[in-house]
């Protein structure tokens, strides 16, 4: 891998949004490259979307299907907020398929909206105030978007609990249950996830990899793809390379050659 993943190419910190957020955005974060070194970097998909600030820019970022090579400013200091997979569609108004492997500026979908939120970002003194005021401007937007849609949940509860899961089943089972059809089903993941259940599962499946490999001081790769869900060790490397372009071996020592990190 040629180009760092994004959160191992500057300091990278997370945190939870404001609580009235929480069931649509999961987390809001802060990538300060200024000291590093890195020309560009590789952002890797992770089922999000994200309304990003450049220091310069409001746009939306994502949901991606395959690694993205993004350009670095020098010293910029990026503050994003992330929603929950599937959640970001009634924020921006159009099927997130538009948007897919996409950076699209944020005026694109909010109109005047957004030039007036930029323009009160510039004036924010630190990526701390650019928070703020990113999540002020979203709170003032939550009661037209309503509360989270509870079928989305359980879509992205399922994904996320992987498909060997013991509660887990195929597309008609989850169709039953939701008390829709199968083609619903498929539009209805196209629409919020930006692709079918079964590429959200995968994707899903290789950040859950990266949250063990981080908590895991010495991971045994073939005991990380039984614990994932994958056929074997072969299979993993195999989704690990197509989605995030480098192996679970080179993505464990960028890791710990930074110390660790977060992904996804």
């Amino acid at each position: 891998m040629q180009s760092p993943l994004s959160q191992f190419a500057g300091q990278y910190q997370e945190w939870q949004p404001l609580a009235p957020l929480r069931d649509h955005f999961t987390r809001v974060w802060v990538n300060d490259l200024t000291r590093s070194v890195a020309r560009n970097f590789h952002v890797v998909p992770d089922g999000c979307v994200d309304i990003l600030w450049t220091g310069e820019t409001l746009f939306v970022a994502g949901p991606d299907t395959h690694p993205i090579v993004e350009p670095v400013r020098p010293g910029a200091r990026i503050v994003g907020m992330r929603f929950r997979p599937g959640a970001a569609l009634p924020w921006l108004g159009v099927p997130l398929s538009e948007v897919v492997n996409a950076r699209v500026p944020l005026a694109e979908f909010w109109k005047r909206d957004a030039g007036e939120l930029a323009a009160r970002a510039c004036r924010a003194r630190d990526p701390d105030a650019v928070l703020a005021v990113l999540q002020r401007a979203l709170l003032g937007r939550l009661a037209n978007v309503g509360k989270a849609d509870p079928q989305i949940a359980f879509l992205r509860a399922n994904a996320l609990a992987g498909p060997h899961h013991p509660k887990a089943g195929g597309l008609r089972d989850l169709a039953t249950r939701m008390g829709i059809s199968e083609r619903t089903l498929r539009r209805r993941c196209l629409d919020s996830f930006g692709y079918g259940f079964k590429t959200l599962q995968r994707i899903l499946r290789v950040q859950r990899l990266f949250r063990l490999e981080a908590l895991t001081a010495r991971p045994e790769l073939a005991k990380l793809a039984a614990e994932n869900g994958f056929a074997d060790q072969a299979h993993m490397s195999r989704e690990v390379r197509r989605l995030c372009s480098t192996t679970p071996t080179e993505l464990l020592a960028e890791m710990f050659k930074t110390g660790g990190g977060r992904a996804g």
